[in-house]
């Protein structure tokens, strides 16, 4: 298989990065036509894993773009899906029956547990309305815990 995201990368001064040119169907939407990006990485295994991660996602921004420009539309996301995702002790349960089977108790105990200390602290919600200032409480609430426990 060819190697094509080695393509994308230079070095400089020892260091690699990024560089990939904006297609043209979708310049309109970018001020400059070409995406240059410094890996921060003088390692070019490192820099080949990041060229690929960054390639994946602008493919991914892209496409729709790109469809849009042909006059193929724009992908739609199902908003039917969004509303029927499951609470996170729904998920839970889903969870343990998927991946449980055979596990050691410990293992569902485990998951029970984490999933609880979450429902406690930040409440049993639908799982994409979850965000990262969440786990940002949950985070400050085990520390605080951790800090009160007796020696």
């Amino acid at each position: 298989m060819v190697d094509h995201f080695s393509t994308y990368l230079y070095q400089k001064r020892g260091f690699y990065y990024f560089s990939r040119r904006v297609p043209q169907e979708i310049h309109k939407h970018f001020p400059k036509h070409r995406i240059v990006l410094a890996l921060n990485t003088r390692s070019r295994a490192k820099a080949l894993k990041c060229a690929q991660v960054i390639c994946q996602r602008l493919d991914e921004r892209w496409l729709p773009m790109r469809l849009d420009a042909l006059g193929l539309g724009v992908i739609k996301h199902d908003v039917k899906a969004i509303d029927a995702a499951p609470t996170l002790s729904e998920a839970t349960q889903q969870y343990l029956q998927l991946k449980g089977m055979g596990k050691a108790k410990t293992f569902h105990q485990a998951a029970l547990r984490n999933a609880g200390t979450v429902i406690e602290i930040c409440g049993d919600r639908v799982v994409t309305e979850y965000r990262a200032t969440d786990a940002g409480q949950v985070c400050d609430v085990k520390v605080l815990d951790e800090q009160l426990m007796p020696v």
